[in-house]
């Protein structure tokens, strides 16, 4: 049921899961990691780019740092008095984020973490901004897990990212955010994965979308599974749901598409 979708030639392939909270896009972006993964799409770049956690989690993972813990050590620098270590933030700008950074066989994971002060966490997101331009290069694909709701597209930290995949549940208030996604990074950018729901019920949904959303790019549907449930509700890993699980199986159907889309643009990107 996917639809196709275009993406510019010779652009890295960044993919950032979007949506309302509680649509199920962190679940999504692990069973697409793994799909990746699985079609040996290596090196990938994974970003937990939700501050209350959960991508790296649900990969079975620990995060040792943080982009926030980052961020935390340049204000201590820069605090200091030391004008020597002023001078160093731009350097350890770089150092801290590359520290951040926790490598794995076939991928690598980042996680922007809490802040310890209470307050906006714009200057977090400017930093994740500038971390993915400074880290994407070398990776065959980056998959960022973006926050709930459209702060982080309000602030721009998607601006280079290629396909934004917004979720939707199938209820009228996702599929309003979902509307609101495509507003604001544009349609063409945009595709739409319909989560928790069997064939028929995604079918309905794309066949009632409002005209604001119909050329929208439809990649396919992941329908509920008891067994993900299970696995969620025991904390164990998403990457373990055994290879017939409905989810997973789904999760992989898409994860082809969009790496099609990315090898029929960039030939290289994936090899």
């Amino acid at each position: 049921m996917s639809r196709t979708g275009n993406q510019a030639k010779g652009q890295k392939p960044i993919i950032a899961v979007c949506g309302k909270g509680g649509v199920g896009k962190t679940a999504l972006s692990a069973l697409l990691a793994r799909g990746f993964l699985d079609l040996a799409a290596k090196p990938l770049l994974l970003i937990d780019a939700d501050p209350a956690g959960g991508l790296i989690s649900v990969m079975g993972q620990k995060a040792k740092s943080s982009l926030a813990q980052a961020r935390e050590r340049m204000i201590e620098s820069a605090r200091s008095g030391d004008p020597a270590a002023k001078t160093r933030l731009a350097q350890d700008l770089d150092y801290l984020v590359m520290a951040a950074l926790e490598e794995r066989e076939g991928y690598a994971f980042l996680a922007i973490g809490r802040m310890e002060e209470k307050g906006c966490f714009c200057p977090a997101n400017t930093l994740l901004r500038e971390a993915i331009d400074l880290l994407a290069e070398p990776f065959a694909l980056v998959l960022i897990d973006a926050e709930a709701g459209l702060e982080q597209i309000s602030r721009q930290v998607t601006r280079n990212v290629t396909k934004v995949l917004a979720v939707s549940d199938g209820s009228a208030r996702s599929l309003d955010t979902v509307n609101l996604i495509g507003e604001m990074v544009g349609i063409e950018r945009m595709a739409i994965v319909l989560n928790r729901l069997d064939e028929k019920a995604a079918c309905a949904i794309v066949d009632g979308l409002p005209p604001a959303l119909a050329r929208s790019q439809v990649l396919g549907f992941v329908p509920e599974d008891k067994t993900l449930l299970d696995f969620d509700r025991q904390g164990r890993t998403l990457w373990d749901l055994p290879q017939d699980s409905p989810a997973r199986k789904n999760a992989l159907k898409i994860a082809k598409v969009l790496l099609k889309e990315a090898n029929s643009v960039n030939p290289d990107a994936t090899n």
